[in-house]
């Protein structure tokens, strides 16, 4: 006779750790991402729909009272809105390390304010990371490969083994380049289909194993048809906590690589200054033309008022958090850009004080482990934001290069060598143009030691011709 199992409902208690992504993590991700001007219209954007928010007098910014740090520890960690010193929470939040302003100095600064500038495609911006990224010769092929392959929307256009039979190489080493480019700015880029676009930027947000996840993972046919009772039901949860869930999904991009499908020119502003002073450089934040947020005073008044509804008080109440949060963010993405620049400051003031040929290698993993937040982080710093520096006004990304190590051992930017070519090229006698092989030679003897086809890949990027087609040039 089988013996007989009885099955009791017992109640047990289990304790784990997750990252959960609120909506105000989303938002300091998404500013971090955004340029002086992108910013400048978000900011008067929540101006226009936050009425707990208003605009500072400009005369106004300088009256910071002054507090012990044991009353600002009270202060920020104050939870009663009667209490909460909002204006005070304006004046000091900010860190004077990076705090815009006004610049007294005698040089002349450029007469223009506007930039034009040709936006960089996707292909630009995802081989700029490549050329970053330390990996096999053989892997970085396939991955050059893959990034050929990215449509303007951010997806991956071929499959897996098309690439392989197309390059000669197996599936698993496919695999292997397509993680590495789905590490990439922006976050989703690569992805097969909407599922996996999804799924990389929620899990590279920190929420591996959430319920975010699973919906995508699980249930995205019931998601995409809304049929959110059936989803709430299958998962044993209530309809807010779904509702909430679905609020995070739809901050994701369905599409990561919109932001790079404009092929019009675009206006930039400077977002940082580098300025020379003395022997020191000094970094200055553009807050130029941004508008300068506070919290109303009215409002914390009116929450003090005894014949105010509950209901009234408790959207006030709201729409502070949602105020406090923004300018924590826009406070957050200031501090970030400004230890970034930093660090470039310090790695790269050869190249600040003589030029292009003195830029040295920098990577964005060296950077990201100085600073201790993720590689992605720094992407997103350097990505559309300018920095006006004594060398002119150079995108952040520009900063950061690969090396090629010389015969001394000395490591030389790519940059620089592909200054040498250039230069090569440009003294050459335009009669019998030099060909790779013999600009690969020269700068052998200079201690480069370089290939002709490392050559010939250099000077495609900086779209010069081949020997052959410059001599025919020169013969029409």
């Amino acid at each position: 006779m089988a013996k007989r199992i009885q099955l009791r409902p017992m109640l047990g208690l289990n304790i784990s750790q997750r990252l959960a992504m609120t909506p105000s993590l989303l938002q300091k991700i998404e500013l971090l991402t955004l340029n002086r001007l992108e910013l400048s219209d978000l900011l008067n954007q929540e101006l226009t729909e936050n009425p707990v928010l208003e605009e500072a007098p400009e005369e106004r910014e300088l009256e910071v009272p002054e507090r012990s740090q044991e009353e600002t520890e009270r202060k920020e960690n104050e939870e009663s809105y009667e209490e909460f010193d909002y204006e005070y929470f304006f004046g000091e939040y900010l860190s004077p390390a990076y705090r815009s302003r006004q610049w007294k100095d005698n040089e002349d600064h450029p007469s223009f304010e506007l930039f034009l500038a040709t936006p960089p495609t996707l292909m630009d911006h995802l081989n700029w990371q490549l050329n970053l990224t330390e990996i096999s010769k053989e892997i970085h092929e396939i991955a050059y490969f893959i990034v050929g392959n990215i449509g303007q929307d951010g997806y991956l256009t071929i499959c897996v083994d098309e690439i392989a039979a197309a390059m000669d190489v197996s599936t698993d080493q496919v695999e292997e380049a397509l993680e590495v480019v789905q590490s990439f700015d922006p976050v989703g880029v690569g992805a097969r289909n909407l599922q996996e676009c999804l799924l990389i930027q929620i899990r590279t947000a920190g929420l591996e194993g959430s319920l975010a996840e699973r919906l995508v993972q699980d249930y995205l046919p019931l998601v995409q048809a809304k049929k959110f009772k059936e989803l709430a039901k299958e998962l044993g949860c209530g309809m807010e906590e779904i509702a909430e869930v679905l609020d995070t999904i739809r901050r994701f991009s369905p599409n990561p690589g919109q932001t790079y499908s404009s092929q019009s020119p675009i206006y930039i502003q400077p977002d940082v200054y580098m300025y020379k002073v003395g022997e020191d450089y000094e970094i200055v934040m553009n807050d130029d033309g941004l508008p300068k947020l506070r919290l109303s005073r009215s409002y914390r008044e009116l929450l003090k008022r005894k014949n105010v509804s509950k209901e009234t008080k408790s959207f006030i109440k709201e729409r502070f958090r949602s105020a406090i949060e923004l300018l924590k963010s826009v406070d957050q993405r200031q501090q970030t850009i400004y230890r970034v620049c930093s660090v470039i400051v310090e790695r790269q003031r050869n190249f600040l004080d003589r030029g292009l040929m003195y830029l040295k290698p920098m990577l964005i993993k060296d950077v990201a482990e100085e600073l201790g937040v993720h590689s992605s982080t720094i992407s997103r710093v350097v990505a559309h934001k300018y920095s006006h520096t004594p060398q002119g006004v150079l995108e952040l990304r520009k900063f950061f290069t690969t090396g090629i190590e010389s015969s001394e051992g000395e490591n030389i930017s790519v940059v620089r060598v592909k200054e040498k070519i250039r230069r090569i090229i440009e003294n050459e006698n335009a009669k019998t143009p030099l060909s790779d092989q013999k600009i690969a030679k020269l700068l052998n003897h200079d201690g480069i030691q370089i290939t002709r086809r490392t050559v010939a890949k250099y000077r495609d990027q900086m779209h010069v011709a081949g020997s052959r087609e410059r001599k025919m040039a020169v013969l029409s």
